[in-house]
């Protein structure tokens, strides 16, 4: 009888494991932590408060961001790519419907109360959220 240890299919399972938890190890984020591009960044500029939301495949990248009360904002939602289902925002909330182009996409918001406002693209997919404090 051959011995578990001198197998060939053994020692090619366990190969093929290894690279896999190797592959996974490598390519996967930190536990928790989040990337740099959903990391909300608020610019002030020409006195509003400008923030860039990413359209990606796969959602918006932040899908939630913090605004202040009183200073007008600026959402940019910037698509980069054309190979994405999301070609609208939406919101009942802000009274929004706007077609994304590829590129820049600047949205201006008067008048913000204090509150949590919701966003989502036209097929109701991929959702994402506006606090004003």
């Amino acid at each position: 009888m051959q011995s578990i240890l001198k197998s060939k299919s053994v020692w090619f399972i366990t190969i093929i494991v290894l690279i896999c938890v190797a592959f996974f190890a490598f390519f996967s984020s930190p536990g928790g932590a989040k990337s740099q591009d959903e990391t909300p960044v608020v610019m002030q500029q020409d006195g509003y408060q400008v923030v860039t939301i990413q359209v990606k495949k796969d959602g918006f990248y932040p899908d939630h961001v913090e605004v202040k009360a009183g200073i007008p904002v600026k959402l940019n939602f910037s698509k980069n790519t054309s190979i994405t289902c999301i070609r609208s925002v939406l919101s009942d909330d802000l009274g929004l419907d706007q077609y994304l182009k590829k590129g820049d996409n600047y949205i201006s918001l008067d008048n913000l109360k204090a509150g949590t406002y919701s966003f989502n693209c036209d097929m109701l997919m991929y959702h994402g959220t506006i606090t004003v404090i």
